[in-house]
């Protein structure tokens, strides 16, 4: 056991993982603690692809946080599953418009500007979420926002709800979304930006790679390798993929 709790079964995948948490590492691991994290999903989730699908990303980013010299790695996912349950909640719950909303979106423009000011660029929505304290998710839905709006039509643009906020322009593949959410979360601030503005990510509008380089202070020509570096770790996906089943 070498001084700790992490069991047998996981160590190998756990140490490789340890030193290799790129995309393809992550998506290495999730499989190897496969069994684990469906018992995680069983027992907070739901039978929806969504569900299964937020507890896969909840469980790698618990892992970030795991210290075998204080418990079993089936422990320590099992305990930081379990908010999983407020996501299903939530996916089940008839959402109502947050009246503060309108504040949040007047907050989101002042604190982009005195980012674009620091940064002498566009903030990545990682940067403003750590900024604002808020989700990207949250971002999202402050954007899609529209005064007048009913709550039946903010539901359906709310990505917990699994609707077009939460889902890549054009696209209809959830296990998709979920491989780019994984890729992104790996990118530098400015890829990460590339990427937002790239697929209109988290209700943005796509730009032109002319528009993005404008944005960031870079030329075209450096967007479009930092383009193709990015296209070349989701174009991954059918090999490295967690989400695809087998």
């Amino acid at each position: 056991m070498n001084g700790d709790y992490l069991e047998d079964e996981y160590r190998p995948a756990y140490e490789t993982w340890q030193q290799n948490q790129t995309p393809e590492g992550n998506a290495a691991f999730l499989q190897a603690i496969n069994p684990v994290v469906q018992k995680g999903i069983q027992m907070y989730g739901s039978d929806s692809p969504l569900s299964a699908s937020r507890g896969r990303l909840m469980a790698l980013d618990a892992m970030r946080k795991y210290d075998p010299r204080r418990s079993r790695l089936q422990s320590h996912l099992l305990n930081q599953m379990q908010g999983l349950r407020r996501v299903t909640q939530k996916q089940h719950n008839v959402l109502r418009v947050p009246e503060k909303i309108l504040l949040e979106s007047q907050r989101l423009r002042t604190y982009q500007q005195e980012l674009s000011d620091e940064l002498g660029r566009e903030p990545s929505d990682a940067e403003l979420s750590d900024r604002l304290g808020l989700s990207p998710q949250r971002l999202a839905k402050i954007r899609t926002y529209q005064p007048g709006m009913t709550s039946g039509q903010m539901e359906e643009i709310d990505p917990l709800s699994g609707g077009t906020a939460g889902r890549l322009p054009g696209s209809h593949n959830e296990a998709s979304d979920l491989w780019v959410q994984i890729v992104y979360q790996d990118l530098s601030p400015m890829d990460q930006k590339i990427l937002e503005m790239s697929l209109g990510l988290n209700g943005q509008s796509k730009r032109s790679n002319q528009e993005i380089a404008k944005a960031l202070g870079r030329s075209p020509g450096a967007i479009t390798q930092r383009k193709a570096r990015i296209q070349t770790l989701l174009n991954q996906e059918q090999d490295l993929s967690p989400f695809i089943a087998e």
